[in-house]
């Protein structure tokens, strides 16, 4: 190679100096987004530069800053890969990087950051309207669908037997009529079972959210098991190297990178379950230190309040 091409070779901030804000860990008010974080390509910029605009925003009115969580978004996923893992390549947003991808879905991208971006003020009273009116019309044909019966004789019910290859014997739901493997929404419109006042995209997450609902009910009962333990909060003053049954590579990457909480801790190359547990550990046992210490406290507290009771009464 005579010489680099274009974006083979620039400078870059290691991002695991960065927490999930983007904000650096060494300079506070500091925001690095984009190539300088060790990535490639110019959504994975945009997404970056979102977060850290609207972080250095919140920063500068002293507000709260926001962290999108891994199970929220793509640019949750995308973030936490960068300032966790030891990268050694620049880094492109892949959707096989989720492990929550069935909830990370185009489709209801909406119902997932809309919320947050009414809460911190990008979205005005007429979008946030549009919203909520569009959430109620699915969320109310996702009712019609489960409820509105249809003959095991109808020509629907036909059709769909001979699309999905399994026999129809009786009467069925709409939701059932979906749930059938090649069926979709325009069935129901073609038969006139549709819903007229839907937008092609509505349909679609009707569709979506009624054919895979057991699927996405049990990615969502999981989340909702592990988030606690991965949401846990890790002391940012935390030694690491005085946890002496934590292995040795352990307490190097974790004092490096220093993660907010047990899940990014988690994610750390070279930190393996065994050291994951013995932080829960470590952790549980600190919670109740602190706890007894506190008992203590309040006992004597009330110890010296009845004592100058028994002193007033004694004077009295």
């Amino acid at each position: 190679m005579l010489r680099p091409a274009y974006a083979v070779e620039y400078d870059y901030l290691p991002a695991h100096q960065c927490f999930r804000t983007l904000m650096t860990k060494k300079i506070e008010g500091l925001f690095f987004s984009g190539q300088i974080n060790g990535t490639t390509g110019y959504e994975e910029a945009a997404a970056q530069g979102l977060i850290a605009g609207i972080n250095a925003a919140r920063f500068s009115s002293s507000k709260p800053l926001i962290v999108l969580e891994r199970e929220s978004s793509y640019i949750g996923t995308l973030i936490d890969d960068l300032v966790t893992k030891d990268l050694r390549e620049p880094y492109r947003m892949l959707t096989s990087r989720s492990e929550h991808r069935l909830l990370l879905r185009a489709d209801n991208a909406d119902s997932r950051l809309t919320p947050l971006g009414r809460e911190i003020g990008l979205i005005d009273d007429r979008m946030w309207k549009y919203y909520e009116e569009k959430q109620a019309r699915i969320l109310h044909e996702k009712k019609r669908v489960k409820t509105e019966k249809i003959p095991a004789t109808s020509e629907i019910t036909q059709e769909v037997a001979e699309l999905s290859g399994q026999i129809v014997k009786d009467p069925m739901t709409l939701e059932n009529i979906l749930k059938r493997p090649h069926i979709h929404y325009g069935i129901l419109d073609k038969y006139g079972f549709g819903n007229s006042l839907l937008s092609r995209e509505e349909k679609v997450c009707v569709e979506i959210d009624i054919k895979y609902e057991g699927f996405i009910n049990r990615q969502r009962n999981h989340i909702q098991q592990i988030v606690q333990q991965q949401h846990r909060a890790l002391p940012e003053n935390l030694d690491y190297y005085s946890i002496t049954t934590l292995s040795l590579e352990a307490r190097e990457k974790l004092s490096k990178i220093r993660p907010q909480n047990i899940g990014q801790a988690s994610r750390i190359g070279g930190v393996n379950p065994a050291d994951i547990t013995t932080l829960l550990i470590h952790l549980e046992c600190e919670r109740r230190l602190k706890q007894k210490e506190q008992q203590v406290g309040n006992a004597l507290l009330t110890s010296e309040k009845s004592d100058d009771h028994i002193v007033e009464a004694v004077v009295c």
